[in-house]
């Protein structure tokens, strides 16, 4: 290094202590990589001269010239060193620095495209060849549609619509399946952020934010068929280029994943999968889930949550079951069951949920059981209410609450029933309603006080499953003394009337919603309930004020 001017000039040769061919100097002398760092030295011009020379190298071997470059580098302090040791990764890192380099150079070239279009020198159509040209001439990497075969033209047709190299910037990595459908990233350009070409198999492809797309992957992390399997892929955009989802767009659809159609929603910067409001028919499987050690009265209402976990660690804890009890202790608690009793029975006083003690109950850590009872003053039960929090088994990986109320007419009448004849104070429809809309609350938000953790809503993915089930207890198929049908039990005239003789149960699942806000509850069971009755036959179902 020598200083000229007050400039320090470098003035120094890089010479292979093993020649760089197997003909030169020291040439035939064993080696890895010629190229490697540890094979080069930094000589003086005159110094390489000597030691190449053929009439002088035969006095500098490989181990004295080894030796040299041992003792010039243990010169150094210890950062110079460090320094040293990274650039015996050069000769491999030299075409992605180069790239690299090439790319700052393209950025400000891009910059200037841009100034000069808005300046007015340059045609819109212009810039964009010119952002085209210097993208697609700087891009070392895959292009468009790499990667996996037949999906090139849809991803550059997105490209192309979404703004393109200068807006999107260019790949990242090639394209590859995924779930339902493909996906390539793109580094971003003035758009300012990272972006996603992603199609779902069969329909064209989108260009969404990167922040949008990973919180999709995520949703749902450590359940079976999470992220965009389970979720899905976006549908739409909402605003702007239909092929381009901005940061703006607060609800994406999305569609293809295994947990159905639902809305990914941005609020407050948070993104969140939702499930679209679905119903399905075929929802007797919970039935009679836990019903075991219950005597059966004449009419069963009941509301079964399901909601998908993603830990095999959850349990109900000492701490949780004091919260619950805390809560379940508080006014107004028991009005599910006392709500029932208007006009039929008495309550008694301090009527309250306790927890069951029969030896099917499930008080302890995987699951915990409740009990609300009204009895006759001759012991009998009148209205008996149960709740029960059940934990993951080898049968279902669900959390499961269960609201479940039974009522007795003739213990909530001065005369008995008469077969087969409307009794005395049937249920209205109102008293149906209610009793969902508050069995609704208890499921999702005070029934899961009881886990381990105090969280009202362990769901995070997935699409719960909300049953409803008005069951007659007694209906002509059943091994009793007297018989009912359902609409001697329940006033369903509001619905019209229905062709079928032998109406013993209606019930319906509620798909895709989790904890509501009452007035949202009250409208997803009162569709249900709709839905209910068109499905049992009823003429005017679609008719019925509320």
């Amino acid at each position: 290094m020598l200083v000229d001017g007050g400039e320090p000039v470098f003035v120094g040769e890089v010479a292979h202590i093993v020649g760089a061919v197997e003909s030169g100097p020291r040439g035939a002398a064993a080696v890895g990589d010629r190229e490697a760092f540890e094979n080069l030295l930094i000589l003086c011009g005159r110094h390489h001269k000597i030691v190449d020379n053929p009439r002088t190298r035969g006095r500098y071997p490989v181990e004295v010239l080894r030796e040299w470059k041992a003792q010039h580098e243990a010169e150094f302090d210890t950062a110079t060193r460090a320094e040293l040791t990274r650039l015996r990764a050069l000769p491999s890192r030299l075409p992605e620095l180069l790239v690299d380099a090439f790319r700052d150079a393209t950025a400000d070239l891009g910059a200037t495209i841009d100034k000069l279009e808005a300046a007015g020198y340059l045609a819109h159509e212009t810039a964009q060849l010119l952002h085209v040209a210097l993208a697609r001439g700087s891009n070392a990497g895959p292009a468009v549609g790499d990667g996996v075969p037949g999906i090139k033209e849809a991803f550059e047709e997105a490209y192309d619509a979404a703004g393109g190299a200068s807006f999107l910037g260019i790949p990242s990595a090639d394209a590859y399946e995924l779930g339902p459908g493909f996906v390539q990233h793109l580094r971003g350009g003035r758009c300012g952020h990272p972006a996603v070409i992603c199609a779902l198999n069969g329909r064209p492809a989108l260009v969404v934010t990167a922040d949008l797309w990973n919180a999709m992957s995520c949703t749902g992390d450590g359940m079976a068929d999470s992220g965009v399997r389970g979720v899905g892929f976006p549908a739409s955009s909402a605003g702007g280029d239909h092929r381009y989802i901005a940061p703006t767009v607060a609800r994406v659809p999305t569609v293809g994943g295994a947990w159905g159609r639902g809305s990914m929603v941005n609020a407050d910067g948070r993104w969140t999968w939702v499930p679209d409001l679905g119903f399905d028919s075929n929802s007797g499987g919970d039935a009679d889930t836990a019903t075991g050690s219950q005597p059966r009265l004449d009419l069963r209402l009941r509301l079964v949550a399901r909601m998908p976990n993603n830990r095999d660690d959850h349990r109900v804890s000492a701490a949780g079951r004091r919260r619950l009890a805390a809560e379940l202790a508080k006014p107004g608690m028991a009005a599910i069951v006392s709500a029932l009793a208007a006009d039929r029975i008495a309550v008694p006083p301090g009527l309250q949920w306790r927890p069951t003690e029969d030896q099917y109950a499930r008080n302890d850590s995987w699951g915990t059981s409740y009990d609300c009872l009204i009895n006759t003053p001759d012991g009998r039960h009148a209205i008996h209410g149960r709740l029960h929090y059940l934990m993951p088994h080898l049968m279902s990986s669900d959390i499961t609450s269960i609201v479940d109320v039974q009522l007795d007419f003739d213990s909530c009448q001065s005369e008995p029933c008469q077969p087969n004849s409307p009794v005395a104070r049937r249920l209205s429809l109102t008293e149906v309603v209610d009793f969902f809309v508050r069995a609704w609350r208890i499921a999702f938000d005070v029934l899961p006080l009881a886990l381990d953790e105090p969280t009202c809503n362990v769901n995070s993915g997935g699409r719960q499953r909300v049953g409803l089930y008005i069951t007659n207890e007694r209906s002509q198929n059943a091994e009793s003394d007297r018989t009912f049908h359902l609409t001697d039990l329940v006033d369903l005239r509001p619905f019209g009337t229905s062709p079928k003789k032998y109406l013993s149960r209606l019930d319906l699942a509620v798909l895709g919603r989790g904890p509501l806000p009452q007035h949202e509850a009250r409208d997803v069971v009162r569709k249900a309930l709709v839905r209910i009755a068109e499905n049992a036959g009823f003429d005017a179902a679609d008719l019925v004020t509320w």
